[in-house]
């Protein structure tokens, strides 16, 4: 047991605090010479502390001015980097690269389904095996030529493919 002097020292705080956080009805204290119980005072405040502290978070999607501000200039952060890799040409839209490989499979699926189809009448016409195997590995490869190209759609291919002009030299110093 203790005094509510001791029971400021032990929480950190000045004799007054305590007397109105007593008022209050905080802490629980008895009549006589030493009226306060400090374990049951310190739960007492860190509960009083939890209860109070609530309304300083934030609720819902409402916050505080600089919070909020420091969200809108991260965001706005965050875009202007999008957009210069989109510039810079590091960045492409996800829409775009589903179109393109979109494109790219529908007309290597469309040309591989069409290869009976094509060959067919070739195959029988062929003077030997070996003629048979060339016609098969020459629509096959053409398919597959269709898949080398580097996956990027035109508009970016175009933009970062390296300069075909050559480059002049000097011999001056």
């Amino acid at each position: 047991m203790a005094t509510q002097v001791e029971l400021a020292e032990h929480l950190g705080m000045s004799p007054q605090s305590v007397s109105e956080l007593v008022k209050k009805g905080v802490f629980s204290i008895k009549r006589g010479r030493s009226p306060v119980d400090i374990d049951v005072c310190r739960i007492e405040y860190i509960n009083h502390l939890r209860k109070s502290g609530s309304h300083f978070k934030k609720s819902g999607s409402s916050g505080d001015m600089v919070e909020e501000s420091t969200r809108l200039k991260k965001f706005q952060a965050d875009k202007a980097e999008l957009e210069v890799n989109q510039l810079e040409g590091n960045l492409i839209p996800a829409e775009l690269v589903r179109t393109t490989w979109g494109d790219f499979v529908g007309n290597a699926k469309a040309k591989l389904l069409n290869i009976p189809t094509n060959l067919a009448h070739q195959v029988l016409a062929a003077q030997d095996f070996n003629e048979a195997e060339q016609l098969i590995k020459n629509n096959i490869h053409e398919v597959l030529e269709e898949l080398s190209q580097d996956g990027l759609p035109r508009e970016y291919s175009e933009s970062s493919e390296p300069s075909a002009e050559p480059m002049e030299t000097t011999n001056k110093s």
